[in-house]
């Protein structure tokens, strides 16, 4: 599965690949992509595998990703709305900001 939208979403919100949690932004969303299920329950479908490839504690992976969320929204909320395709007043939480990142790469793999 290409992962080449996600990867320029991070990028257009000012987040590199010197981030702990850009790899893990990534696979959260492919692991989404693949069951979206995964969204009801993330510590238990997302953050604790992750945990166990990453060999380290699943609260490591969910702090790396909000780090990554408090970037997104600290350098390019517009573009974070933009893809959320909704009102945001706040910053999103892990699993909305990786449902959105989701949503938009399903929508243009569908182009």
């Amino acid at each position: 599965m290409d992962m080449q939208i996600v990867m320029d979403d991070l990028r257009n919100m000012g987040i590199g690949r010197q981030y702990l949690g850009y790899k893990l932004v990534i696979k959260a969303v492919r692991m989404i992509m693949d069951d979206d299920n995964r969204l009801l329950c993330i510590k238990r479908e997302i953050f604790l595998p992750l945990a166990a490839q990453e060999h380290c504690d699943w609260r490591t992976i969910e702090r790396n990703l909000r780090t990554i969320i408090h970037r997104a929204w600290k350098i390019n909320r517009d573009y974070l709305t933009i893809l959320a395709r909704y009102p945001m007043n706040q910053e999103p939480t892990v699993t909305e900001f990786v449902e959105i990142l989701s949503e938009h790469a399903m929508r243009g793999r569908s182009k």
